[in-house]
């Protein structure tokens, strides 16, 4: 459960008519907590009552401050890192796999002007 900052649109502007976009938004966060399992079934019909009665974006605010945070989608890419908080890991050596890539196109560039002056 988080607190809204001063500046959230729902703080700032609460008179401001609910757009049937943030309706649907707010909805599909709340079902997709749900269906993750981070918000009970009580919660989750009492906060669809409020989200479809509001007329205003002030009316959202008790919503989408229990709104849980989303789950975690971290791309297969992104792996942990191994290193303590704090701290920074060793970097990969990128480069001398990126020169050993230059030093073949540089070699297969000069066998084709081998093969071109043979040619012509």
């Amino acid at each position: 459960m988080t607190s809204l900052p001063p500046s959230s649109k729902y703080l700032q502007r609460p008179d401001e008519p609910v757009e049937e976009q943030e309706r649907e938004s707010i909805t599909q966060r709340l079902s997709d907590a749900y269906a993750d399992g981070r918000m009970s079934q009580d919660d989750y019909m009492s906060s669809l009552d409020v989200v479809y009665a509001a007329r205003s974006l002030g009316e959202l605010v008790p919503v989408v401050e229990k709104l849980p945070a989303a789950a975690d989608n971290t791309p297969a890419i992104v792996s942990a890192g191994s290193a303590p908080a704090g701290e920074v890991t060793q970097s990969r050596n990128v480069l001398v796999p990126t020169m050993m890539a230059a030093g073949g196109v540089l070699v297969l560039l000069f066998v084709l002007g081998v093969l071109a002056v043979l040619i012509f």
